[in-house]
Formats: structure tokens, C-alpha cells, sequence
């Protein structure tokens, strides 16, 4: 798997889209900072550093879909994957390697966005008010919540063989599941009763709510969302979905890569 890690990272280093997404992060981070000071100077309103800085969580997964599906697809294209097949690698490697190789990607961009945030930020905003136990333990989760995100492209990329379709369904799937967990943030933040005392017919309480809640905290896109706004209660429950999430794609992706007739 060395060898084959090795080619990965060092293709990955010509990869125009994952350059692309450095750059983006980098840019997205600093973009954050400059507007919050903004608003410091025009409107007088105390803004900390955390309030920008994990707003990385809400673009990786995009930036992930679009990566992992054009990366892997070249490998396809260009019959690199039938090669490596040929060359003796065992398919279980070459799935593995490849997941590692677009988990890396995906977390060197979330530090390109971290470490853009933080040179600017610290000076223009100060330095965070939240504790750095807090802060620590939102970027661990948010880690896992890429590999589960990472684990979930690799295994479709990797799975279609077609170099134009894989990137639809990755990305197209994503901002599906932004859509549907914004909806349902929605209807979770809509209050019991108006400011009159009157009952909203609108709130969602009991089972319904449950189920709500189960779909906001185990799909990857809600944990994004509660990462980006720095809620850490529900994060050892988001932790457990999506290791499982993880181990679950992992385990299906790595089972009908070692079938796949590979052309």
C-alpha cells in the first residue's frame, strides 16, 4: 500500500481541483475574517474569532464531492486503476489507499481554511473567546465528520465507473442532503408558542421530533451545520454516526470493488 500512497500524493500535488480547493479554503477563510472586521468598524459590533472559523465545515463537503469524484475518476479514465491491478496491487489496497488519499485532501483544505482564518483573524478579531478544550473537540468531530463524508464519495466514485457520472451523483447527492437537513433545521428551530401565547401547529414534539432530530444529528451535512455553530452537545452521538457511517460505506465500497469487472 506504501507504493501505491507514494503515486496517490504525488499525483495529488499536480491535482488542479485539489489546488482549486486550497486556494478556495485559503481565500474563503480570510474572506470570513475581513467581513466580520468589517462589521466591527461600520456597525461597533464585537465579533470574535470563532465566529468564522468553523465555517469550514460548511464547505468541505461540497468541495469534498467535487474533489474525490474528479480525482478517482481520472483513474478510470486514464486506465491508471486497470494498471495498478495488472501491476499485482491488491484491490483491497488500492481501494484503501485511495480513501486515505481523499481524506487527506479534504483535511489539508480545512487546514488551509483554519490556517488563513487564524493568521488573519487573531489580529483583526482577537483571539477566541470559547475554551480551547471546546474549540479542540469541535475540530476533532468535524474530522470525523469528513472521513464519513470522504468514505461515502470514495465508495461511489470508486463503485461507478463512468468519470462523467460519479461526479453528478456526488455532488448533486450533496447539496441534496444540504437542502433536506436545512428543511429540517427549519422545522426543528420553530418555536412551541408565538410571542402571544399562542400554540404553533407548525412545532414538532414527540416521536416526529425524535425522528427529526436522529436525521439532523446522524446525516453528514447536519453535523457540518452543528460543527459551523460551534453546538457540542449532541457531538459524541455525531462522532458514533459517523464512524459508522465510515465503517459501513468502507465496508460495502471495499466488498464490490474487489467484484467489479474493472474495464
Amino acid at each position: 500500500m506504501n507504493k501505491l500512497l507514494r503515486a496517490n500524493f504525488a499525483r495529488l500535488w499536480k491535482n488542479r481541483p485539489f489546488l482549486v480547493g486550497l486556494a478556495f479554503m485559503f481565500l474563503a477563510g480570510s474572506a470570513y475574517v475581513l467581513k466580520q472586521y468589517q462589521q466591527i468598524k461600520v456597525y461597533q459590533i464585537p465579533v470574535s474569532l470563532e465566529s468564522t472559523f468553523f465555517t469550514y465545515a460548511m464547505l468541505i463537503g461540497v468541495l469534498s464531492a467535487i474533489f474525490c469524484s474528479l480525482f478517482l475518476g481520472v483513474e478510470y479514465g486514464d486506465g491508471t486503476m486497470r494498471n495498478k491491478i495488472i501491476a499485482g496491487h491488491k484491490r483491497t489496497d488500492i481501494y484503501l489507499s485511495n480513501l486515505i488519499t481523499n481524506l487527506s485532501a479534504s483535511l489539508l483544505m480545512c487546514l488551509s481554511y483554519i490556517l488563513s482564518n487564524v493568521v488573519l483573524g487573531i489580529p483583526l478579531l482577537g483571539f477566541q473567546k470559547a475554551s480551547l478544550s471546546d474549540i479542540l473537540l469541535l475540530i476533532s468531530g468535524s474530522c470525523v465528520t469528513v472521513a464519513a463524508l470522504c468514505s461515502v464519495f470514495t465508495m461511489i466514485s470508486l463503485l461507478i465507473q463512468n468519470k462523467a457520472l460519479a461526479p453528478i451523483v456526488c455532488i448533486v447527492g450533496m447539496f441534496l442532503m444540504l437542502g433536506a437537513v436545512s428543511e429540517i433545521k427549519r422545522m426543528l428551530d420553530q418555536p412551541e408558542y408565538y410571542y402571544d401565547n399562542v400554540k404553533n401547529k407548525n412545532y414538532l414534539d414527540g416521536e416526529i421530533r425524535e425522528k427529526f432530530e436522529f436525521c439532523y444529528n446522524f446525516l453528514p451535512a447536519g453535523q457540518e451545520m452543528q460543527y459551523a455553530a460551534m453546538k457540542t452537545e449532541n457531538i459524541g452521538g455525531m462522532c458514533l454516526y459517523s464512524l459508522g457511517i465510515t465503517a459501513v460505506t468502507t465496508g460495502i465500497g471495499t466488498f464490490f470493488f474487489r467484484k467489479k469487472d474493472i474495464k
